[in-house]
């Protein structure tokens, strides 16, 4: 009771604050005000809450600068300093500190983050375990906050030496748990992962999250009828968790089921109206159901949502040579042959069939940066010399189309040698 009425009671003295320095910020006059450590302690503390980072940085700035000597607001600043990667000016503030305060433990546990982010492991272990010592109460906080630096970094296996130590202080803690799960199935241990998200499940059975990390799981490891029981506990938790519904739908696809994958999909672009991927992946599946209008008027939703969409484009030019619409087949490869994303295996049959119907030298040239993109290299010579039988001008557009062909000696010995051989 008597923290509530303190609350209150700051939250009435201070809160015109934040107004004042939001109006301030808009007009890019924040750093012309000037408050108490109090009062800079609130508006730091609502700001991070906010998730506002910009007034978060400008703020504990601003603190720094015009009370020098308050270790809190020094504390404050570095850590935002460490969260934008300045991490050479955080540790020249901390490293005069430290000979200030030399037994306070967030000086020594900001610096181990500074050595976490620039890679020095053993250095950071070492102030990490100076901080530890100099705390009896946030042991915890501190081995999760310095995990999750490590996470950041890719670096799994210190963050999971990390979390071990920090699960002897609390055993049953989730987000501990979670992380560990996390960590190991980034690294492909993929049973320990399963171990540790079992064990979360065992605390707490209604976390959408956990089950749909439950599920990628199984289907990495192809056991697709669990993964899609995991997917369906996290749909029946929150059937609005998109994340799920799409690689629920994504799996159906995989695994011929197309007609609850369209569903799926369906109920995903309930959430996501006009999503591209969900748009396109209901085209596959009827395509794959050899519905083909159906998979071509939707295959033209996501053109028109964005008519440079790789994905939905192959679909239209497949379904386009399949009906031996060649002005809009040629359309829609301009699209996508050329392009990094592109699935060549997807359509290199159909333009096969499609350039033996028509002649076409510009559907040989689509044909050929398949071939060359899928590395069939066999291939793609027997049918550049029949290119080369055509205007030099495709040569020219094949090379635009596949830029490195310059670069590739075999290819231009190759190409010498068909040429004599006209000749």
């Amino acid at each position: 009771m008597v923290g509530d009425e303190f609350y209150n009671f700051e939250e009435e003295q201070f809160s015109d604050l934040i107004s004042k320095c939001e109006v301030a910020y808009d007009k890019g006059l924040l750093e012309s005000l000037s408050f108490t450590e109090e009062e800079y302690e609130y508006l730091i503390n609502h700001f991070v809450d906010e998730m506002d980072d910009d007034i978060v940085y400008t703020i504990t700035s601003m603190a720094y600068k015009q009370h020098p000597y308050s270790t809190d607001l020094i504390i404050r600043y570095a850590d935002v300093l460490i969260v934008n990667n300045e991490t050479d000016k955080a540790l020249e503030i901390l490293s005069k500190q430290i000979s200030l305060d030399p037994v306070n433990s967030d000086i020594h546990f900001l610096i181990a983050r500074v050595y976490i982010k620039t890679n020095d492991i053993e250095t950071a272990s070492q102030y990490l375990e100076s901080a530890l010592s100099l705390t009896t109460s946030e042991g915890i906080d501190m081995l999760l906050t310095a995990s999750q630096d490590y996470i950041d970094s890719f670096m799994y296996e210190e963050a999971i030496d990390l979390l071990e130590k920090a699960q002897e202080l609390a055993p049953n803690h989730q987000e501990l748990i979670n992380d560990l799960a996390f960590c190991y199935e980034r690294m492909g241990l993929l049973e320990d992962s399963m171990i540790h998200y079992q064990r979360y499940l065992d605390i707490d059975p209604f976390n959408d999250n956990v089950w749909f990390n439950v599920g990628t799981i199984y289907a990495r490891e192809l056991k697709f009828e669990k993964a899609i029981e995991a997917f369906d506990y996290a749909i029946a938790l929150n059937p609005e968790n998109s994340s799920v519904l799409y690689n629920k739908a994504i799996l159906l696809v995989n695994t011929d089921k197309y007609d609850q994958a369209i569903e799926t999909f369906s109920s995903f672009l309930i959430i996501e109206p006009n999503n591209l991927f969900a748009l396109s992946g209901i085209g596959y599946a009827y395509l794959a159901k050899d519905k083909i209008e159906q998979a071509q008027e939707y295959f033209k939703m996501a053109i028109v949502e964005d008519n440079s969409y790789a994905d939905a484009a192959t679909g239209l030019a497949y379904i386009c040579m399949v009906k031996h619409d060649d002005e809009n087949t040629k359309f829609y490869l301009k699209i996508v042959i050329g392009g990094l994303d592109t699935d060549y295996s997807f359509i290199v049959g159909e333009l096969l069939t499609t350039f033996k119907r028509t002649k076409n030298p510009e559907i040989l040239v689509a044909y050929l940066t398949s071939l060359y993109n899928l590395m069939e290299i066999e291939l793609f010579y027997i049918y550049l010399e029949i290119l080369l039988s055509y205007d030099s001008v495709w040569l020219a557009k094949l090379y635009e189309l596949i830029p490195e062909l310059k670069k590739d000696d075999s290819v231009a010995k190759h190409i010498n040698k068909i040429k004599k051989n006209f000749n």
